[in-house]
C-alpha cells in the first residue's frame, strides 16, 4: 500500500505522552509540522504463528486494518488474531497516511506530495527512534 506506514501502539502511546502528537477525528496530527496530518486506521502487523502452527494464511510480517480482519473473518483479541485454526501473535498499531488526512480515504497512487509526506513522516521517525 503505497504512502501507508504502520505505527505501532507502543510509538503512538509515547509520542503522545511526550505531547508530539495530538488526535482528533481519526487523524493524528504532528505538533512539530505544524499543519501536517495523517489519516489513521487501527491495524495490526502480523509477527509469528504461535505454537505449532503453520501460516497457511501467510500473514507473517504483513499488515491488516481492523476492517481487513473483520472481512478475513479473524477474531482479534488483544495482542492476537485467530484466523481459523491459527493463532497468531500481532502488534496492535495504527496505519497511518499522511494525503488521506484531508480526504478521508486511502490515495490510488503515489504522487510527489505523497512521496514529501512520507520523507516527513520518515525523518520525524528517524529523529524521535534514533
Amino acid at each position: 500500500m503505497p504512502g501507508l506506514l504502520f505505527l505501532s501502539q507502543a510509538v503512538i502511546d509515547t509520542w503522545a505522552e511526550q505531547g508530539e502528537v495530538e488526535f482528533q477525528d481519526g487523524a493524528m496530527f504532528v505538533r512539530a509540522k505544524e499543519g501536517e496530518s495523517y489519516a489513521i486506521d487501527p491495524a495490526v502487523r502480523f509477527v509469528k504463528a504461535v505454537g505449532a502452527a503453520t501460516d497457511h494464511h501467510a500473514l507473517v510480517g504483513k499488515v491488516k486494518t481492523n476492517a481487513q480482519l473483520r472481512a478475513l473473518g479473524a477474531e482479534c483479541l488483544g495482542d492476537s488474531v485467530l484466523l481459523g485454526d491459527v493463532a497468531y501473535e500481532v502488534q496492535p498499531g495504527y496505519l497511518a497516511d499522511r494525503r488521506a488526512a484531508g480526504e478521508g480515504k486511502a490515495p490510488s497512487g503515489v504522487g510527489e506530495e505523497d512521496r514529501a509526506g512520507a520523507e516527513a513522516l520518515a525523518r520525524f521517525l528517524i529523529e524521535k527512534l534514533s
